[in-house]
């Protein structure tokens, strides 16, 4: 009686050690150059939209169901020169998944940080 119960231990020892579905990545910064807006996530994906078709739409082709909306306050200082691609617009950028209702909000570029490209940005306001 003894040997079956030790034969479906193993069994259920798996089973207990299986992972349930991984949660949905967050985002972790974005950054927003040549009218393309680029969220990168916790877990190394990247979502990027085009940004001067659709400021404000679903990502396409992304593994993180999210929603954005970008609306440019100003443009880059260096804007209409050839170093323009280099630095980011002053804009708000709103993230919301519409899964579990959670809510970003980022602003380009950062306070106080400058504008070069190379500088993360980190939410301001999350919901």
């Amino acid at each position: 009686m003894r040997r079956p119960l030790f034969a479906f231990l193993p069994a259920v020892l798996l089973a207990a050690c299986a992972a349930g579905p991984l949660p949905p990545a967050n985002p972790s910064r974005v950054t927003l150059l040549s009218d393309t807006l680029a969220v990168h996530f916790f877990d190394g994906s990247v979502c990027r939209a085009d940004i001067r078709q659709a400021p404000s739409g679903r990502f396409a082709d992304c593994p993180q169901a999210m929603d954005y909306a970008v609306v440019v306050h100003h443009p880059a200082l260096a804007a209409n020169t050839p170093l323009a691609p280099l630095f980011e617009p002053y804009a708000t950028i709103t993230l919301d998944r519409p899964a579990d209702g959670r809510h970003w909000v980022w602003q380009t570029p950062q306070p106080g940080e400058g504008t070069h490209r190379s500088t993360p940005t980190s939410a301001i306001h999350y919901f």
